[in-house]
This record gives C-alpha cells, sequence and structure tokens, in this order.
C-alpha cells in the first residue's frame, strides 16, 4: 500500500491503522517507523486518528441496520464529490468504515449526523489541539477539563440522568469533575482503550500516549479499572497487562497547565519524546550513548526553543534545527 498518497478518510479506514490508534501492540512498530519517515503527513494522521477515536465510541450504540441505512444516504451523496476529487475518474469505492464518510464531505457528515440524532446537533462532541495549543472545555455537567497540546476528547452532546457521564480521551488531560450534578448521572468516567476511571467527583491528571497511561490524582477519590482504588498523591503507571505505583513530582507534572515546561532530572530521550508529542518535532540523536543523560530545566511552553537549546548547552551537543526536525549531535 502506498500510505503516503492517502488523506485522512483512507487511514480512518485502513485496519492496521485502525489497530495502531487503539494500541494493538502488533502494529506498533511499523506506524511508529512510517510516521518517523514521513513527518509531513502528521497533520493527516492526527485527523484520522480523532475519527477513529470518535467512531469507537460511537460504534458500539450503532446498529447493523443503522449503518447499512447511512452506507445507502452516503452512496448517494458521495458521486458528484468523490467524481470531482478524482478529476473525472471513476469514484472511489465507497469505504465502510463511518469514519472514511464523515472526512469524505461536510454534506455526508451533516447527513450522518441527521440520520442518528434527529437534528443538526452532532451526538457525540470532538475537541481537539493542535501541536503547541491548551484549550480548557466545560463540559455539560459542569466539570471543567484543560487539554493539553496533540490531544483530544469525545464526549456526548446530550447527557442523560440514566447513562454514567464518559469521556474518551487521548493525549493528557486535567479533570476537574463536578460532584453528582443535578439531574445526571452520579458517576463519570474517563475512557482510554485499557484504562478506565471512575470518579465522583475530583481532580486529577491523566497522560494516554504510547501505550502508557500515567494517572495522578490531586483530590478526592478515583477507581481503575473497576479495582484499584487511588488516594490524593497517588500516581500510578498503566502499560499493557501491568501497572505500578510512582513516586509523584506534582509540581513537573502539571506544569502546562500554566503553560510551562519542567523537567527535573529526565532523561534527554524522555525530554525528547514529550516535546515530539507536544510540538510535532521530530528530534534525533546522531550518537545514542547520549539519550540516557540527564536534564533539569524549564522554559515557557510558549518558546520550547529555549528548552532544546538549554539541552544542548548544558551537555556540549550541537543543535541543528530544519523546520521540524531537529538533531543533537
Amino acid at each position: 500500500m502506498n500510505y503516503s498518497e492517502y488523506d485522512a478518510a483512507d487511514f480512518a479506514a485502513d485496519a492496521s491503522f485502525q489497530a495502531w490508534v487503539l494500541y494493538d501492540m502488533d502494529t506498533v512498530d511499523f506506524w511508529a517507523s512510517w510516521q518517523s519517515a514521513h513527518p509531513e503527513k502528521e497533520p493527516v494522521l492526527h485527523e484520522a486518528r480523532s475519527i477513529v477515536l470518535a467512531l469507537r465510541f460511537r460504534r458500539q450504540e450503532v446498529s447493523t441496520e443503522e449503518m447499512n441505512a447511512v452506507k445507502n444516504q452516503i452512496d448517494a451523496l458521495l458521486d458528484d464529490a468523490a467524481n470531482k476529487k478524482n478529476n473525472g475518474q471513476p469514484r472511489r469505492k465507497v469505504l465502510y468504515a463511518l469514519g472514511a464518510a464523515l472526512a469524505a464531505a461536510s454534506v455526508i457528515f451533516l447527513a450522518v449526523i441527521w440520520y442518528y440524532s434527529g437534528s443538526h446537533a452532532p451526538e457525540n462532541i470532538i475537541v481537539q489541539t493542535g501541536f503547541g495549543e491548551t484549550k480548557t472545555v466545560q463540559l455539560p455537567d459542569g466539570s471543567m477539563v484543560q487539554l493539553n497540546a496533540n490531544s483530544s476528547i469525545v464526549y456526548p452532546a446530550k447527557w442523560q440522568q440514566d447513562k454514567v457521564r464518559t469521556v474518551a480521551l487521548t493525549g493528557e488531560a486535567y479533570f476537574n469533575v463536578a460532584k453528582s450534578p443535578a439531574g445526571l448521572h452520579p458517576k463519570f468516567r474517563v475512557t482510554m482503550p485499557e484504562v478506565t476511571i471512575e470518579v465522583k467527583g475530583t481532580a486529577f491528571n491523566v497522560y494516554n500516549r504510547h501505550q502508557q497511561v500515567q494517572i495522578l490524582l490531586e483530590e478526592g477519590r478515583i477507581v481503575v479499572n473497576d479495582s484499584l482504588h487511588m488516594q490524593p498523591g497517588d500516581m500510578m503507571l498503566f502499560t499493557p497487562g501491568a501497572h505500578q505505583r510512582l513516586l509523584a513530582d506534582a509540581t513537573q507534572l502539571t506544569a502546562w497547565k500554566q503553560h510551562r515546561l519542567v523537567y527535573r532530572e529526565e532523561s534527554l530521550i524522555h525530554v525528547a519524546q514529550q516535546l515530539e508529542d507536544i510540538y510535532g518535532y521530530h528530534i534525533q540523536f546522531r550518537n545514542k550513548s547520549v539519550e540516557g543523560l540527564l536534564f533539569t530545566g524549564s522554559a515557557p511552553a510558549a518558546d520550547p526553543v529555549i528548552l532544546l537549546k538549554a539541552m544542548a548547552t548544558v551537555h556540549q551537543l550541537k543543535m541543528t534545527q530544519h523546520n521540524s526536525v531537529i538533531i543533537f549531535e
């Protein structure tokens, strides 16, 4: 497959890409390598990832009959848009993943929304941030979510009293959950592929990237995966099939909320990975032996280059930057 020619709709409909987004370990090496070799496709991958996550959230509630009915509507609506896109060539086969349909054209997106909800309001709301961007979101129950860069949440537009308040998260966010809001379910859940957090009213930070989930609880009480109870000050690390308790530095972990980058005795490769996640950089170390060197420093989140230059200065490295590609040697 020539993935370099794919758009967001194509990626969202690809089984291998879907498996990678949903943390299938068999696909991690391939897609990590492909993404690193094609930095120009990062915005497209980000859009496709959001589509896959939104559909995972919705797919559990959609029957086969509903899907077939919507696909029939999509068949009728897609002809003109697809023919124009392919410069008069026969239109591409209608994608049977609803994600491709959502991305193909805005008219199809509106048709699907109309079919499922009976109105012009989407059933699920997707909020995402770009590289270097943060957002504060107020949920329908009054809960507040601070979304870090390159992250997204998906939640129902209309919350009902008989359904647990649920938010799907990719990336990193800080939650301040409203406790037992009137007229809504008392329970609140944050869902990720292998970790589910249940709370009644509390404040916590969640980091969900690279098959790792880190949870820092600041206030209240939460239960993870229906069995693990966490108390204020606890920090847990979850990896596929395992978890461990960590010593937390709350100031460092939540510094992004104050628009700061803070690192204390962190390896250069760890700092580089976080800067790649947040800003879309592609950082390379010519000498692999320096990746484990430790670094302590801070900088404004709006100017990460200060931090990069500090890393080079502290360890006497030469730093070269070509757009988003940064090389240390």
